[in-house]
């Protein structure tokens, strides 16, 4: 698995170039009986370059759906942080379609949705009891909201917020509540942590889909990728959510993704996710939407970080997943060539 994750991470390398930017919350800093700083989180070498990430082995990571290559970037931080050979996601079944890559996630043992719930339980439930009686490793990666954002999914949502007398979200979709409870209920007291991620890409105007901008077939066929990936991380003690509690479950992510969508608001605004120091833009929401930032101005500051999508060691690296790699650069290769070279 972490070898075959490895080829990923080369293709991001060399045929979509990018960085990350991470931006970690305070709840990342604390827990109820410690404090840290963020170099108990970001190692670096003797020349400070950042070299990996220390975060705990089983966790649940649940993140904002903008792009269908959101999974690929949050790959690329399960590698930073060592952790790409316990990555485990949930994704709709469709997907287990996708050249080379989608049967490799089937191989792996991922968690395809047909996101009917009567259907999905028993594929869920079973999955998990096997990850919890092994206790290996576990990155377990879900988007509650279930797809990404379109103007067809933005009406359903809007439709639905205004059906059940809720607050209409803008840069995002509602979540659906029933998938991530199941799962904390399933791996029960065998993770501690959710770790939340809300994922921006520069480039996106307010109001527009960014699926509709970066496809995978434009971010890995035709260089027209983000150049920067941004995600705010915080995370959430497992004891804190209402996990049995139908009804404060459902308020308790809404009320996630209200702050998620004011996060969101304040990216096309400002360029950056906000610190803890801008709580005020996430409680009250961001009012003037009209213009975006003209460039990506990710502003530096003490819980931030960017570092560049590559493998640790390159060279050798590369020969490690060489015969796993090899068919998607021929592949990406060949539709390169004959674009640049039968079509202009």
């Amino acid at each position: 698995m972490r070898i075959w994750s490895q080829s990923l991470i080369a293709v991001v390398q060399y045929f979509a170039p990018a960085s990350l930017v991470l931006t970690f919350d305070d709840s990342c800093l604390h827990d109820k009986t410690s404090s840290y700083t963020l170099d108990n989180i970001v190692k670096r070498n003797k020349n400070g370059d950042i070299t990996n990430l220390v975060l705990p082995d089983r966790i649940i990571v649940t993140s904002n759906h903008q792009i269908n290559a959101d999974w690929a970037y949050i790959w690329c931080v399960s590698y930073l942080a060592k952790a790409h050979g316990a990555m485990k996601i949930i994704l709709k079944d469709s997907l287990k379609h996708l050249p080379v890559y989608g049967l490799g996630m089937q191989f792996f043992d991922f968690i395809f949705l047909k996101r009917k719930m009567v259907h999905d339980r028993e594929t869920i439930v079973n999955n998990l009891v096997r990850s919890k009686q092994d206790a290996i490793p576990l990155w377990l990666v879900l988007f509650p909201e279930g797809t990404v954002l379109s103007s067809c999914t933005r009406k359903r949502s809007k439709d639905y917020a205004e059906k059940n007398d809720l607050k209409d979200l803008r840069n995002t979709l509602l979540p659906r509540s029933s998938g991530l409870q199941l799962c904390l209920q399933t791996l029960d007291n065998s993770v501690d942590w959710v770790y939340d991620f809300t994922i921006g890409y520069p480039g996106v105007q307010p109001g527009e889909n960014p699926e509709d901008i970066y496809t995978i077939q434009s971010i890995f066929f035709f260089n027209k990728q983000p150049k920067h990936i941004h995600i705010h991380v915080r995370r959430f003690h497992v004891n804190d959510i209402p996990v049995n509690d139908d009804t404060a479950f459902s308020k308790w992510i809404y009320q996630r993704w209200v702050e998620k969508d004011n996060m969101m608001a304040y990216f096309y605004k400002e360029g950056r996710f906000p610190t803890n120091d801008d709580q005020q833009h996430q409680q009250d929401g961001i009012q003037d939407l009209n213009v975006a930032s003209p460039v990506d101005r990710s502003l530096v500051h003490p819980h931030s970080i960017t570092v560049p999508i590559q493998l640790a060691n390159p060279v050798w690296k590369l020969a490690q997943p060489g015969l796993c790699v090899l068919p998607y650069l021929i592949l990406i290769y060949g539709i390169w060539y004959f674009w640049n070279h039968t079509l202009f």
